[in-house]
């Protein structure tokens, strides 16, 4: 009987679960020679339901309109499969999803929060903003994307490193505060404007600086980038972690696909003999 594994790797957990399939109950009183041509009509179709699966049936659940609001290409393309592996009684193979990544971060890792829930997946953004002081201790403990406020469905990907190039050349802005307003009066650049910053001691050259840029108001903690008009926010401060609830069910929407396309494909192929 052929037999599916099914796991996740990666986010420091192993998410996994096997499905069992009995072609017998599928289509019925077997010929002896379709038991002799079972073994490799049940090899097809397994590899058949892992890859519409993993290309097709996935996919098309977490794009947008479906379980996600945003879902790149690269994390459309990150559930992948193994070719089955044929076994004396079973069949086996896997579906997981992609837990590298060369550049930026694993699909595992910022998916495992909407699998099983709890604090948001905290990216290299996020992490290099910790290391500059940024974020933890007396700063605020999250920086997400202002996607209201610039009306758009997601940052550009170089907006993240051009952002963070530009406020980490401002000596981290972590104590020291000696900054000139014209070296970031031209647009396209950005601030990073700490939460409370008129009431902390040893601002004041930073705060007068962010007046300076927003036509002498000081906006709510975030980064923002620098505009003729005056700041436009593009990244907001938040003094928590946001909280994911369960909401992509991998496991069943995996299981599920692999099992019905599993028993379409094996009647199929058995008929075609």
């Amino acid at each position: 009987m052929p037999l599916t594994s099914l796991g996740l790797r990666g986010g420091g957990f192993l998410f996994s679960m096997e499905i069992v399939f009995k072609p017998e109950e599928l289509i019925g009183k077997i010929s002896q020679i379709e038991k002799v041509l079972l073994p490799r009509a049940s090899f097809q179709a397994l590899h058949r339901a892992v890859f519409r699966t993993t290309r097709e049936i996935l996919p098309d659940r977490v794009k947008p309109p479906g379980i996600f609001k945003q879902a790149n290409r690269f994390t459309l393309n990150s559930f992948l499969y193994d070719r089955p592996s044929a076994f004396s009684d079973h069949l086996k193979s896997r579906i997981y999803i992609r837990d590298d990544a060369p550049k930026g971060n694993a699909p595992a890792d910022y998916l495992s929060p909407q699998i099983v829930g709890g604090n948001a997946y905290r990216t290299r953004f996020q992490r290099r903003l910790e290391r500059k002081g940024f974020l933890g201790g007396a700063q605020d403990a999250y920086m997400m994307p202002a996607l209201k406020s610039i009306n758009r469905s997601g940052l550009a990907k170089g907006e993240y490193t051009k952002a963070l190039w530009a406020i980490s050349a401002m000596n981290d802005l972590r104590g020291n505060y000696d900054y000139e307003a014209r070296a970031y009066k031209s647009q396209g650049k950005y601030v990073w404007v700490p939460p409370n910053l008129s009431e902390q001691v040893g601002a004041e050259a930073h705060a007068r600086l962010i007046r300076s840029l927003n036509k002498g108001r000081i906006p709510k903690a975030g980064i923002y980038k620098v505009l003729k008009s005056g700041l436009k926010q593009r990244f907001i401060s938040l003094p928590y972690i946001p909280q994911n609830a369960p909401k992509f069910n991998f496991s069943d929407i995996a299981a599920d696909s692999v099992r019905n396309v599993f028993s379409e494909e094996l009647i199929k192929n058995l008929r075609r003999i």
